[in-house]
């Protein structure tokens, strides 16, 4: 558009480009020019405000790559604040130590407190809840049942809570990854029993490389044992770890009890034994205690479904090249 127009607030005549676009006027333009039309709707907001019985704070100048933070009322530079994508300047309103401070106050005058909020938000559960199963546990960790349970557990494929368990239950579980097979592996292997398997994966062959001078000092002060010995029974173990069969062993295991050296274990089995205190009875509990989670959360019930034949010979010839693929990976052993 071009011409000019002369704005009834300030009472000068501008360019047309200086005013709105508004369809109900003659002319499509605005009343008023976009400085008077800013100022009043200011003022107007203002007045809706202070009705309200609201403050409305004044305007602070911020210079360029800085931000004004309302909360502590300081300008500081835009790197202390957070990223928004929903807002125009792409910052958050607030400065990061008071955008921490406000969001835990939300979450307590919200969820009444931040641990409340966590729990709902993590397990969906409050923390009455976490009292109430705690009670029906007797404060107890439900598998080791020896000392205070703190930490919610909650299957993974799932999300649905288990129990309540002590830090080190809550760390084994996690080291064997809720593995029912694994869980009874160990617990075998605790009471003295290693099931040696027929097949195996063979790594790849072992590089002995150096030896730093301190590993047989390590091996003897700790173990009794020499590095030719620790190298030998890795051998044996088909260099794989004992109990999962799967993964290179680390660790040199030894009973805490009579100080006897075991076998060469993986860093997850030798941990997640370390964590359930060396004792098959509390890995047999964990087993129990993951089973009865997953009776609990319920077996999706399957329809029978009418398969044809060709349909029969495809899921044969698909299991025979799965078998065929995996003797061909696998290695005999036994």
């Amino acid at each position: 558009m071009e011409g000019r127009k002369r704005c009834p607030d300030c009472e000068e005549e501008k360019d047309v480009s200086e005013f709105g676009l508004n369809k109900r006027m003659a002319d499509g333009l605005a009343r008023y020019c976009r400085t008077c039309f800013r100022r009043r709707s200011i003022q107007s907001y203002r007045k809706r405000k202070e009705e309200q019985g609201k403050a409305v704070r004044e305007a602070v100048a911020v210079p360029d790559g800085h931000k004004y933070c309302p909360r502590c009322e300081e300008v500081k530079p835009v790197a202390d604040f957070g990223g928004n994508r929903s807002t125009r300047s792409g910052l958050a309103a607030y400065c990061k130590p008071c955008h921490t401070i406000v969001t835990r106050e939300n979450k307590i005058k919200k969820y009444g407190s931040e641990r409340n909020y966590l729990l709902q938000y993590r397990y969906g559960i409050t923390e009455d809840d976490f009292e109430r199963m705690l009670a029906r546990q007797g404060g107890l960790c439900a598998v080791c049942q020896n000392v205070p349970g703190t930490f919610v557990d909650h299957c993974h494929r799932s999300g649905a809570v288990r129990g309540i368990l002590c830090f080190n239950c809550n760390n084994g579980l996690g080291h064997f990854g809720d593995n029912l097979v694994l869980l009874e592996l160990a617990a075998l292997y605790l009471d003295g029993e290693v099931l040696w398997p027929e097949f195996v994966v063979l790594p790849e062959r072992r590089d002995g490389g150096v030896v730093p001078p301190t590993r047989g000092y390590h091996l003897a002060q700790r173990y009794q044992v020499r590095h030719e010995d620790v190298e030998r029974m890795i051998s044996a173990q088909h260099g794989l770890c004992v109990v999962c069969w799967d993964r290179p062993p680390e660790h040199v295991d030894h009973c805490h009890r009579t100080g006897d050296v075991r076998y060469a274990l993986c860093l997850p089995c030798n941990t997640g034994i370390g964590q359930f205190r060396d004792d098959a009875g509390v890995v047999w509990r964990a087993l129990a205690y993951v089973e009865a989670g997953a009776g609990d959360a319920g077996e999706a019930l399957v329809p029978e479904l009418e398969v044809s034949d060709a349909e029969l010979e495809a899921l044969v010839r698909a299991e025979e090249e799965l078998r065929s693929e995996f003797y061909g990976r696998v290695t005999r052993v036994g």
